[in-house]
């Protein structure tokens, strides 16, 4: 749990900074069952962009999550589409049949975001994705494994804030005083992001 602590208050130093000029902005996701907020900065730099992103999930009595993540993205294959690879940190505690485990785990990220042209749509859409997977020599505590798949459409309904729709999977599984087990959710999602 340590490990992670470090890089997170690092991140959270970084980003509140005046010198950190980029990109922020904070998003809110609900459905049925589970609440999620996010913050994300991005840097921009000569042909990239560096992204870091703190984010916590809380969903019944079933599992809560804490994030972060560092990736370094680029335009790729065609004009606006932005692929980034990085890193994607894991800690929380899930719960699932009287069974409790802690997660805790630093997966590979791949995502992508593509803007939809404004011919095809009037209003401007972005359709992002994207997965993390840990591998296993960065699983800890009682995880065996951790996968996360996510995708989304973001309306942009004003001009620093936008409407998103969205798709998240998360699959662990576990190894503690219980035995082997495993969660799996997936769930749709609406939020709102606001930039500043």
């Amino acid at each position: 749990m340590r490990t992670l602590v470090i890089p997170i208050v690092f991140i959270a130093i970084l980003a509140s900074t005046t010198s950190f000029a980029g990109m922020y902005d904070l998003e809110i996701h609900a459905s049925r069952s589970d609440l999620e907020a996010r913050f994300n900065a991005d840097l921009p730099l000569d042909k990239a962009v560096f992204s870091t992103g703190l984010g916590v999930l809380y969903r019944d009595d079933d599992y809560k999550l804490a994030d972060i993540k560092l990736t370094l993205g680029k335009e790729l294959l065609a004009p606006a589409l932005r692929v980034s690879i990085g890193l994607k940190g894991v800690l929380g505690n899930v719960e699932r049949d009287q069974k409790e485990g802690d997660v805790m785990a630093v997966g590979v990220l791949a995502a992508a975001t593509y803007p939809i042209p404004q011919t095809i749509s009037p209003l401007p859409v972005e359709v992002s994705a994207g997965v993390s997977f840990a591998p296993g020599p960065f699983r800890f505590s009682d995880s065996e494994r951790y996968l996360e798949l996510r995708t989304g459409l973001d309306f942009r309904v004003v001009e620093n804030g936008a409407i998103i729709l969205g798709y998240r999977h998360i699959h662990a599984r576990l190894d503690n005083s219980y035995g082997r087990w495993k969660i799996s959710d997936s769930v749709l999602f609406v939020g709102y992001r606001l930039n500043y």
